[in-house]
């Protein structure tokens, strides 16, 4: 029998241990119950167990450190049946060590079963009024038994118990002897009602966050998510640089590219076209030749009027297109009237948006001058 206790309070020990490390509580508030207890308790041997048994009846107060440990303030009252006033001959106020054995086998899943078995087992003082006729008397007691647990409700708040275990009177306050003899032993079997208060996650029972599987999936599917997300922005990244170096590479062209000299001395055509960068109203030098041949012409016929329409290529969305294309109208305007003194109402200029006179989009980054 000491031996089974030794291997029974090394477990508890163990299993405590392993718990505390393993999770922890968030709050000192959370994670309480408190219940009450009735039943019997009849010696252990050499008596008749219902003949020698009396009533007996407690309350107890519960902390519930890890979904595998918890600790129990206990106190019962045996009912009395001695020749004495007192209606209780004998009062045991205990701390017991609890260890969930559903848990220590099967991982917590975040919510208590429906049915849970719990070991426990601790140490408490024992005090008898008028014990046979003496005077009162205080012992160490001890307990190890079973807790078969109902947990009941969609919020699982209440738990209805059975309980059956193992008193034992170990020694008196006083003697130096300490023995778990089965003569100093007693059953004790008795039934309680728990209720677990709410805690400040909401719920009535022990919850540790991240460390549920449903959780941990979710996390998953979010890691994966942002994965696809990033792959996808790289290939939009690596596109955007083709068409950047793409676009680089038809600017060097155009820069490299020598002019064409003709050799007529007078402008026989009635249409001037000025092309601009992307996104761009800013006319460069290489354009100005073609406005400086139109204002030539304007100067020589005086009579003569123009229309100034500005066209954007199609990136970008329609209202920016529609204010280029106005701009860039404005912007060969401008130079002919500041620069080249052409008087404004002969001119006409508007944009167009959005332009389809060239093949190649790109091309219709441009301003077509229109004499009359």
């Amino acid at each position: 029998m000491k031996k089974s206790l030794l291997l029974l309070a090394s477990v508890l020990s163990m299993s405590s241990l392993n718990a505390q490390t393993e999770e922890q509580t968030v709050k000192f508030r959370d994670n309480w119950s408190i219940g009450v207890n009735g039943g019997i308790v009849t010696p252990f041997n050499h008596s008749a167990f219902f003949k020698n048994a009396r009533a007996t009846v407690g309350i107890d107060i519960n902390k519930q450190l890890s979904p595998i440990y918890g600790l129990t303030f206990e106190n019962m009252w045996s009912i009395n049946t001695f020749e004495s006033t007192a209606a209780f001959d004998a009062s045991n106020l205990m701390l017991l060590h609890r260890v969930n054995l559903n848990n220590v086998f099967c991982r917590y899943k975040g919510k208590p079963s429906l049915f849970e078995v719990e070991a426990l087992g601790g140490f408490g003082w024992l005090h008898v009024n008028d014990a046979y006729g003496d005077k009162d008397a205080n012992w160490l007691s001890s307990k190890a038994g079973l807790n078969f647990n109902f947990n009941l409700g969609e919020k699982k708040a209440w738990t209805i118990a059975i309980k059956p275990a193992i008193l034992w009177n170990v020694t008196q306050f006083g003697k130096d002897n300490i023995n778990f003899h089965s003569d100093q032993a007693a059953w004790e079997i008795t039934a309680g009602v728990v209720y677990h208060f709410k805690n400040s996650n909401g719920k009535h029972y022990y919850s540790n966050g991240c460390s549920h599987l449903d959780q941990i999936a979710a996390l998953n599917a979010t890691i994966s998510s942002l994965e696809s997300e990033a792959a996808g922005k790289d290939r939009a990244l690596q596109n955007a640089q083709k068409t950047i170096n793409d676009l680089q590479k038809d600017l060097n062209d155009c820069k490299n590219k020598k002019p064409e000299v003709t050799k007529q001395a007078t402008v026989t055509e009635n249409e001037y076209i000025v092309v601009f960068r992307q996104s761009s109203s800013r006319i460069d030098a290489l354009q100005k030749p073609s406005i400086d041949r139109l204002a030539s012409f304007m100067k020589n016929n005086s009579n003569a009027k123009i229309s100034i329409s500005g066209y954007a290529s199609p990136e970008g969305n329609a209202k920016f297109n529609q204010q280029l294309s106005e701009k860039r109208a404005e912007a060969v305007k401008n130079i002919l009237v500041k620069e080249y003194g052409i008087s404004a109402d002969r001119i006409e200029a508007q944009g167009k948006g959005v332009g389809n006179i060239f093949g190649k989009p790109a091309y219709n980054r441009a301003s077509i001058c229109v004499v009359k």
